[in-house]
């Protein structure tokens, strides 16, 4: 997603605010080391220029690189279906280790079955739904539809651990050494 203008500007408020104080005490404490006898005031009046320098910097380079990006927007039901797979990680509780643990296309099938039945109102599941009928909770099209989107991702994300996995003992047992 792309970052407004606003948040642009609030990110390098904040990020100078920090940076304003470690200035502050980095000149404190190493210019007296390397020979430069500065008072306090001094010191402040520095810091806040710098400060403003660095406020100016930070929010160039930001837009700049806003600028740069080709980026199209994600829709918000794109944006929902990445919302429900981090809900299904963070509040179920279904990691990567639990994902795997499912049968290749499971979860894909779990999806699937929930998409086409999506609206229908279904108090049990249809016939190729994979888990147990505690498992099934339809709710509404939309929410249905967002479940199933998650459930393919979820596939996906499956598929590429093992695609990855494959291809590191490929790389093992050829002897070729993979760097991290």
């Amino acid at each position: 997603m792309k970052q407004s203008r606003t948040a642009s500007l609030i990110e390098s408020l904040l990020n100078t605010a920090s940076g304003f104080f470690i200035s502050l005490g980095a000149q404190w404490l190493f210019l007296p080391l390397i020979g430069v006898a500065i008072s306090f005031h001094q010191n402040l009046v520095f810091a806040v220029f710098m400060t403003f320098v660095s406020i100016a910097r930070s929010y160039g380079w930001r837009r700049l690189m806003e600028k740069l990006h080709i980026r199209t927007p994600l829709s918000p039901s794109v944006l929902a279906i990445a919302a429900e797979r981090r809900r299904q990680r963070e509040v179920e509780g279904y990691d990567d280790t639990h994902d795997d643990e499912h049968n290749v296309g499971e979860l894909a099938a779990a999806g699937a079955v929930y998409a086409l039945a999506a609206g229908e109102h279904r108090a049990t599941p249809p016939i190729d739904w994979p888990w147990d009928d505690i498992y099934w909770k339809p709710q509404d099209m939309r929410r249905d539809l967002v479940r199933a989107g998650a459930l393919i991702v979820a596939e996906l994300d499956g598929l590429e651990r093992r695609r990855r996995r494959r291809n590191k003992k490929t790389m093992v047992k050829s002897g070729v050494v993979a760097s991290a």
